[in-house]
């Protein structure tokens, strides 16, 4: 009787483990590769733009207008000095006779109690130091008394020279010991008037960055507010405009969104130009005091008797400019984008460019392009420099 061998048996078993075992890893090194591969080769899409070739036309206004944004006054910076937990915010009424906490766009009063920390602790301190205030004083009579007890018994002759010395000493220490227990309780009382968070000035609320149950380090800034006694228009001009123009002399401020025309002042002429746009920072002071202008409005700055140039002068649509990110203090530096070609592909740059004044629905442009170029008109504000673009007509 012969024995069948049958195909499957163990040696093939452990062959076709062998295969299975060496087709996973290959397997997933292969979907690996291919995720890789996806991954490198992403690119991201081109931004759709609209663009136009710039160029100059005739100049015909007799006024230099110049695009400014509105400022207050001075921005303060309200922070506490102590630490705590915050117990309390200033509460308004509004239009519906509901209360609710301050907030950003509500106007304060010099003296206000904005905020306060938990003022226990501190009144423990001030209490602390009024009873070592108590006891030096106590004291330093004691010590005081002694040492006219002392004077006379050494004019009698009772008690040597040296005992004197010693209840003089005393006297003297208990003094100085009274001088620095009030120093303290002055210290104590100043932490714990400082629990209470005061404006400084009448003042717009800007900014209100704590809530009751924050537990305040010293030094945090809780509120960010705006002096708008008086305002401000600030605006960059070009080197041959900043020459002329002097603090005092007037200029007419126009706000197109509240239909205003106001008349303003220079107040402030930087020295020296910026080292980007290479233009003068200027800040003219708004008179009137009904001014109904918003804090970041854009407006349109007029120096009148200043003759404006007849030559050809470029001017841009208002949506092909749009605001960079400006310091603290400068005027509203202001880019645009032109279209340039990179390796067969439309690229979009970053131009910083000088605004001048308003033409139409556009603005002149003193610095910044050049004719024949091609300048994005429409999606200006999503782009960055460097960025591909898709031209669309």
């Amino acid at each position: 009787m012969t024995t069948r061998t049958q195909p499957n048996g163990p040696q093939s078993s452990r062959n076709g483990e062998v295969a299975r075992h060496t087709y996973l890893p290959l397997a997933a090194a292969a979907v690996l590769g291919v995720a890789c591969h996806k991954a490198e080769s992403y690119v991201r899409p081109p931004v759709p733009v609209r663009a136009s070739t710039v160029r100059q036309s005739p100049q015909t206004d007799q006024e230099l207008r110049f695009s400014g944004t509105v400022a207050p006054e001075a921005e303060i910076e309200l922070s506490f000095k102590v630490g705590g937990y915050a117990t309390s915010l200033l509460t308004l009424r509004d239009g519906q006779g509901r209360t609710r906490f301050v907030q950003a766009g509500d106007q304060v009063r010099r003296g206000t109690v904005l905020a306060t920390v938990r003022q226990e602790d501190y009144r423990q301190s001030a209490a602390e130091a009024r009873g070592a205030v108590d006891a030096a004083r106590a004291a330093a009579l004691k010590a005081r008394l002694d040492y006219d007890r002392a004077v006379s018994l050494l004019a009698s002759k009772v008690i040597p020279p040296a005992d004197y010395d010693a209840a003089k000493a005393r006297a003297d220490g208990a003094i100085a010991a009274v001088d620095t227990a009030e120093a303290r309780l002055a210290s104590a009382r100043i932490a714990l008037a400082d629990t209470s968070l005061r404006t400084p000035v009448d003042a717009l609320v800007l900014a209100r960055s704590v809530e009751i149950g924050n537990l305040i380090s010293p030094n945090t800034v809780a509120f960010r507010l705006a002096d708008v006694s008086r305002i401000k228009v600030r605006f960059a001009v070009a080197d041959e405009v900043a020459s002329r123009l002097q603090i005092g002399s007037p200029v007419t401020v126009t706000a197109d969104a509240v239909e205003a025309k106001l008349p303003a002042v220079i107040s402030k002429l930087h020295p020296q130009s910026s080292s980007d746009a290479r233009t003068f920072d200027v800040e003219a002071t708004v008179l009137s005091k009904d001014a109904s202008l918003l804090l970041g409005m854009v407006v349109s700055v007029a120096l009148p008797g200043a003759s404006a140039s007849r030559a050809p002068v470029i001017t841009a649509p208002l949506s092909a400019v749009v605001a960079a990110q400006r310091p603290e203090g400068h005027a509203q530096a202001l880019v645009a984008f032109v279209v340039e070609q990179e390796r067969g592909l439309p690229i979009a740059r970053e131009r910083r460019v000088v605004a001048g004044q308003l033409v139409g629905n556009g603005v002149a442009i003193e610095s910044g392009l050049f004719p024949g170029e091609l300048l994005v008109v429409q999606g200006a504000t999503l782009l960055n420099d460097g960025q591909r673009v898709q031209l669309v007509p």
